[in-house]
């Protein structure tokens, strides 16, 4: 298999390569894999290993100074093979085409690219996501797609969409998520060179700042190799890429793509928290509607999470955010369901697992017919139902990631994070909350009682957190002025420097990220394969010597 830990590799190892993609992660792992199959020659650095390790974790330490953040890395961003689909909840969607367009009511909004454009890719991620189908499953065509009719009365769609999560499956294990790690390894084209325990440090650039020559790494001993390569990819995650730009400034000192102060802004994440509570004795029949669905796709069935979107009619008419909503379950501890897993899977509590299934036998057989006959979530013993919300943010040019004055083991500086959150935020998803618990009523269901900052028109709790999803740090623009990479994903005025995931998002929609993260690095090594069959004819007159990529 090709792949190697750079501390075992001999000093005098030439590490040259078509194309150098750093980070294994879901946009990694895909354009490694999609620039499989022809001649191109790949080295994939990743600079964890297949084990967790507390030294590379420790590369993720943060300075936040602006809207409380997850303090544990651990739980957001993951430096191991695999990258952060180690601790991701597995919800995937597409964005939607509001999402695309510019809207005189977000400043920084539009992309320079369309949902229709995008929709080829979406389609393709399907088994790199584990997911049954790639779109057109989000709104009321999952009726369709699911061979279902769809339930009456339907919401009123001047106000609320409905909207559908899909949960990612694992190809080699069906119980588990997808997990990038595992499966790259059990995918890795021949042409493919692995690097692990290799950081990226820096990027040098040529002497007029037009190109990037080499990519500095460090080994797990903090020794240093070279890289070269016609193309570099940066696929290290929306606070990670941005650094990165930032620390490369031997060339340009303000960092690479970064002379129009662009790189490290407009950082933009789902704040996402309780926007109201149902009562969970009087529940069971919403949770039926607006809870779990299983859908068979081939010999598979797949996870289907059904919510509330606020229209895109109403986002226009009440110049509004795009947020969604759905029914977030708080098991109690003695839920069957909860102790046959434990069971299963062998946990420590065995006999209080055992008593709680023989307790409550009626659970299961009740939530076995709703998962066999009626293809929906299992029934559960619930100590609470909450409503939950998430929402886009406006991108705002003071929301960023700068360098920190201190510096990781290896010499680069920390990230220090200022992430902002703004009132439109806040307004959209408190018009979202009254509006679910108005439909739900009127759709003859228990209503919730909404929480007290909805109530009383506040602003976010302190409850209110990122979520994981960091977002637009190397934003996507035509004109340089407005992003730090092109319609293609490359750095402006960098030949062959791209950036990849969310980084490059300019708005974050309010759709889990994964699934588009994915699309968007298919449509990448689309790209960047064109571009290598228009430099072949350009190589053959190079020296052989020079070109050949040796991994």
């Amino acid at each position: 298999m090709p792949k190697a830990n750079l501390h075992d590799l001999a000093p005098e190892t030439e590490l040259a390569c078509d194309v150098c993609v750093i980070g294994s992660g879901p946009a990694g792992a895909t354009i490694a894999r999609e620039l499989a199959g022809g001649s191109l020659r790949v080295i994939l650095l990743e600079s964890g290993g297949e084990e967790r390790q507390p030294a590379v974790d420790a590369l993720n330490e943060i300075e936040s100074i602006g809207w409380p953040r997850e303090t544990d890395q651990w739980l957001v961003r993951n430096r191991i093979l695999g990258g952060s689909s180690h601790t991701w909840a597995g919800r995937c969607a597409p964005f939607d085409p509001i999402d695309f367009e510019a809207r005189d009511w977000v400043p920084g909004s539009g992309w320079p690219l369309t949902h229709d454009q995008m929709q080829p890719y979406l389609v393709r991620t399907a088994p790199y996501v584990g997911l049954g189908i790639g779109a057109d499953y989000s709104d009321d065509r999952f009726w369709a797609a699911a061979k279902r009719p769809a339930p009456q009365p339907a919401l009123n769609e001047d106000l609320l969409t409905p909207f559908f999560w899909q949960y990612s499956k694992d190809g080699l294990n069906r119980f588990d998520l997808m997990r990038w790690g595992p499966d790259l390894l059990a995918h890795l084209p021949d042409t493919v060179r692995l690097l692990t325990n290799a950081t990226l440090v820096r990027l040098q650039l040529d002497p007029h700042g037009r190109k990037v020559r080499s990519a500095e790494v460090a080994a797990r001993d903090g020794s240093r190799r070279t890289v070269t390569a016609r193309s570099f990819v940066l696929c290290a995650g929306g606070i990670e890429n941005a650094r990165l730009l930032l620390c490369s400034n031997d060339v340009e000192r303000c960092g690479i793509g970064n002379r129009r102060d662009l790189v490290g802004r407009y950082l933009m994440d789902h704040p996402r928290g309780i926007l109201g509570h149902f009562d969970p004795a009087a529940s069971t029949e919403i949770r039926r509607r607006f809870g779990l669905h299983h859908v068979r796709f081939g010999p598979h069935s797949y996870r289907f999470r059904h919510g509330f979107r606020l229209s895109p009619k109403l986002q226009r008419r009440e110049r509004l955010l795009n947020c969604t909503a759905w029914l977030d379950e708080e098991v109690m501890p003695d839920d069957p369901w909860r102790a046959l897993n434990g069971l299963l899977r062998g946990g420590s509590r065995r006999m209080k697992d055992v008593r709680a299934v023989l307790s409550h036998a009626d659970v299961l057989i009740r939530g076995a017919a709703d998962l066999v006959l009626r293809k929906r979530g299992l029934t559960r013993r619930l100590r609470a139902l909450h409503l939950v919300g998430m929402t886009e943010q406006v991108p705002d040019r003071e929301s960023r990631i700068t360098l920190s004055d201190r510096t990781d083991r290896l010499g680069m500086p920390l990230s220090r994070i200022d992430w902002r959150v703004n009132a439109m935020e806040e307004r959209s998803l408190r018009r979202l909350a009254g509006l679910v618990a108005a439909e739900v009523a009127r759709m003859g269901y228990a209503a919730p009682r909404l929480d007290a900052w909805v109530e009383r028109n506040e602003g976010f709790p302190a409850s209110f957190r990122d979520v994981a999803h960091p977002t637009g740090t190397t934003r996507m623009a035509d004109d340089p002025a407005e992003g730090v990479v092109d319609a293609q994903g490359q750095v402006h005025g960098v030949d062959g420097l791209f950036v990849a995931g969310s980084s490059v998002f300019p708005t974050a929609g309010h759709a889990n990220p994964t699934q588009m993260i994915v699309a968007m690095a298919i449509r990448t090594a689309d790209i960047l394969k064109e571009r290598h069959r228009a430099l072949a004819p350009a190589a053959r007159h190079d020296s052989p010597a020079r070109e050949v990529a040796h991994v």
